[in-house]
């Protein structure tokens, strides 16, 4: 990467750093700038990909182990390789490439699988793999064979590409246990290389569980994960038994990219759908953790290209098969034989040409190059077979074939040649990531400017916009297209050829690589002052609480005391925090109280026997003191406005199926967590918009934004008040002082106690409060999110889990009875 383009990636993102989160403990712009020296210094990447691009044989000069190696290119997915290894080509950047080495070849070209291989002979792959920046990952063969040739193969790549499955035999259970060992390998692997501000920039769908697997080891790590296929809509995705797993895997990274829109959204929308987690178009929030989502189509080496076809071995070529198609008009096309393909597609547009428009029989031909695809497919190969023989048999001659059906691999010359000399290039794909063989015919087009036929369902139509697209399975409009492109003119080839060579130019492999690693820096560095709330130190809890002569506990229920469920109704106390409160609330030395968004007598049914134990309903509207009547805060306030409210509420629940209303005394909630995700998403801004406008301008209420559910409240009314209430006029009567939640409304608790820690500190440095509310002399605050380390919270600390917090109350509660 240039140094021009990582000054611009690091001022940019430094501008977005100044909009991050306000209520950061850490994180100053010296420290960012620090970070940016970092940027423009050096950066080091791992580009994790199935496959290295390069293949070993055993050289001839070692008949016997240890051997010694011949390293040579892999075939296939050149524009990939290409992107990565242009990053190791600018100053101040090092690439390194990881990936299965696959099979090997002995001395008789024979392929082997490496796991027979001596010790000496697998160290000396590596050696011989060094000068090329490439670290090779072996994996067990059975474990190989059930990650590729099984699970990413037979169930993976058709859900991707919109193929359902059409046997039972594809859903061997050990497909996915070989697809996950694989992943932990590969993850194992960048691990033993990874160093701290390393970038780890995975690959396409053989590896989407390895970003999760990997943050897992190195939770600061930045992982950036690219998806070269296709990701179908969330109709078609949810089939998938794994789907959840895939997801949550995909979700360990930093940023996720996609080559077009669509495929970013289909993957936004799985992830509400089955995840039901919340989402923007740009991003995802993966349970407080924002994973950015970004579109960044693939280009081609185009140099090479370029260089390629200008070869005199190529040159030659194109002679020949001027001379063999002399005054014939030439349609190429180049596919994979899958279903995807569309060959059978190109096949019927090209005979509807020759029905409708018999001026162009005998005089154009059709020359389609079909490599093996994924799977083997016969009854695909039939039936191209069956229409290459009706068509050559109606419309050809002896002298004359119209369609030239070449099933095998083709020499690259061969290919380059055809390139050059075509008229058209006709791609009839019913869906793919990114065709790049439409940009490498643009290249090798820049002396005749034919037209390209483009299909629809491509990644790269969004992209070319000078090629005419088609849909196609609409024969006839594919033929019309054919018609129309062999008749154009001149000059109109060249204005569309001048567009989509711009492009294809100016958006090459080299620039996809730099826009996705730029990209991913930024969304590092406008992060970084949205540091992580450390884990709870539950030792040093233990000690300040065991020292406490006097101690107040604060705690949420739902999400902090238990995990939350789509049935409210079903939050049930576990035994064991049953058991916690229980023990806690029976030292003197303790104040403990629930404060709750629930009504007082779900809080009295399920609660209310704790002797000892405050509690507080409906976000500080209702409290009981231990022993105590509820006592109603709001008594002296007019509910008015509670009857436009459950009218409005009332109108959205008839039209979201899935959706409660929740009536407590003093507050009415909205609950559509059962609702489909992304139209209750949408009815829960209508109905935000509605209630603005009706009531919440007019009325002392206001509306709180809450876990897949809207409240509205009295304005006076939230969990800060009662935490000041509880502190009392004199904080420092509290030699400790816990409080734990998990939401929005968990957020008043935390910056009311902060606010009060620093009065008593003296001191307005947030980062200095967080270190003086837990070391110094009493009074000791504890202030605990529940959720992932970087959650936007005002805490101190955080628990991952609610079982957590449960087990910090009985870590607390023994430790008690120790001291008592």
């Amino acid at each position: 990467m240039s140094k021009e383009s990582l000054d611009k990636a690091a001022s940019r993102s430094l501008r977005v750093v100044s909009l991050s989160r306000a209520n950061s403990f850490s994180g100053t712009m010296s420290h960012e700038s620090r970070k940016y020296e970092e940027l423009k210094a050096h950066v080091r990447i791992i580009a994790a990909s199935h496959f290295l691009p390069f293949s070993v044989a055993v050289s001839e000069s070692t008949p016997e182990e240890p051997y010694q190696w011949t390293v040579s290119r892999r075939s296939g997915h050149t524009a990939m390789y290409a992107g990565i290894r242009s990053l190791g080509e600018h100053p101040n950047t090092e690439c390194i490439q990881l990936g299965w080495i696959g099979y090997y070849k002995d001395r008789d070209g024979q392929e082997r699988a490496c796991d027979s291989l001596s010790a000496e002979s697998i160290a000396n792959i590596v050696e011989a793999l060094k000068p090329f920046d490439a670290v090779p990952v072996f994996i067990d063969e059975n474990i190989a064979n059930g990650h590729y040739e099984g699970y990413s193969k037979q169930i993976l790549w058709p859900l991707l590409h919109y193929m359902s499955w059409d046997d039972s035999r594809r859903m061997d259970p050990v497909w996915w246990n070989c697809y996950n060992k694989a992943n932990q390998t590969f993850a194992s692997a960048i691990s033993a290389i990874y160093n701290e501000g390393d970038i780890v920039w995975v690959h396409d769908y053989h590896l989407l569980l390895l970003p999760e697997i990997f943050h897992k080891l190195k939770p600061t790590a930045t992982i950036g994960l690219f998806l070269h296929a296709p990701f179908p809509s969330s109709e078609l995705f949810r089939s998938l038994p794994n789907r959840k797993e895939i997801l949550n895997g995909m979700l360990g990274s930093t940023s996720i990219g996609f080559q077009t829109y669509s495929y970013a959204r289909h993957f936004l929308s799985s992830c509400t759908r089955v995840l039901g987690l919340e989402s923007t178009p740009t991003g995802i929030d993966n349970n407080g953790s924002i994973v950015s989502i970004g579109v960044f189509p693939i280009g081609i080496d185009a140099k090479s290209v370029q260089a390629r076809r200008a070869l005199p071995s190529v040159q030659a070529k194109m002679k020949t098969m001027r001379e063999m198609f002399a005054n014939k008009r030439i349609i190429v096309g180049r596919d994979r034989l899958d279903e995807v393909a569309g060959i059978k597609q190109k096949l019927e547009a090209f005979e509807k040409l020759l029905e409708t428009c018999p001026e162009w029989q005998n005089n154009v031909v059709l020359i389609q190059v079909t490599q093996p695809g994924q799977n083997r497919q016969p009854k695909l190969e039939a039936k191209i077979s069956e229409l290459v023989t009706s068509i050559n048999s109606n419309f050809g001659s002896l002298e004359f074939m119209p369609v030239m059906y070449h099933n095998s691999f083709l020499d690259t010359d061969e290919y380059m040649a055809l390139l050059n000399i075509a008229d058209l290039c006709l791609i009839t794909v019913i869906r793919d990531g990114m065709n790049t063989g439409s940009l490498e015919f643009v290249v090798c087009q820049e002396d005749k400017h034919s037209p390209l036929i483009l299909s629809e369902f491509t990644g790269t139509a969004g992209s070319v916009s000078g090629a005419i697209q088609i849909n196609p399975w609409d024969y006839l409009g594919v033929a019309q297209a054919i018609d129309t492109a062999l008749r154009m003119s001149p000059e109109e080839k060249k204005v569309r050829y001048t567009e989509m060579h711009n492009h294809v130019m100016g958006h090459d492999a080299q620039h996809w690589a730099i826009t996705v690693i730029q990209d991913l820096r930024a969304t590092v560095l406008a992060g970084q002052t949205n540091s992580e709330t450390p884990h709870l130190d539950l030792p040093l809890m233990t000690k300040c609480f065991a020292a406490a002569k006097k101690r107040l506990i604060m705690l949420d229920y739902d999400g902090t005391l238990t995990p939350i469920t789509n049935i409210p109704a079903q939050a049930l106390p576990p035994p064991d925090m049953l058991k916690a409160l229980n023990q806690l609330c029976a030292d003197p030395q303790n104040f403990v109280c629930v404060i709750s968004g629930r009504d007082r007598q779900f809080l009295e049914l399920h609660l209310g026997s704790i002797k000892g134990l405050a509690l507080s309903g409906e976000h500080g509207s209702f409290i009981r003191y231990p022993g105590g009547e509820w006592i109603n805060l709001l008594d002296d306030m007019d509910m008015g406005w509670k009857e436009e409210v459950m009218s409005i509420f009332e109108f959205y629940t008839e039209r979201t199926a899935g959706s409660t209303i929740e009536a407590k005394e003093t507050s009415i909630t909205w609950h559509y967590r059962n609702a489909d995700p992304e139209y209750g998403e949408f009815q829960a801004k209508e109905c935000m918009n509605h209630l603005e406008n009706a009531v919440v301008s007019k009325r002392p209420v206001e509306t709180l934004v809450g876990k897949k559910c809207l409240e509205v409240r009295p304005i006076s009314v939230n969990k800060g008040e009662i935490v000041k209430r509880l502190v009392g006029a004199n904080p420092e009567q509290w030699d400790f002082v816990l409080c734990a939640g998990d939401d929005k409304t968990d957020e008043d608790m935390f910056r009311a106690l902060r606010a009060m820690r620093l009065s008593i500190a003296g001191n307005d440095s947030e980062a200095s409060a967080r270190d003086a509310a837990s070391r110094d002399a009493p009074p000791h605050y504890f202030t605990i999110m529940v959720g992932p380390a970087d959650k936007k919270s005002a805490a101190a600390w955080h628990l991952v889990s609610s079982e957590k917090v449960v087990e910090a109350l009985t870590w607390l509660a023994a430790s008690n009875n120790e001291h008592s």
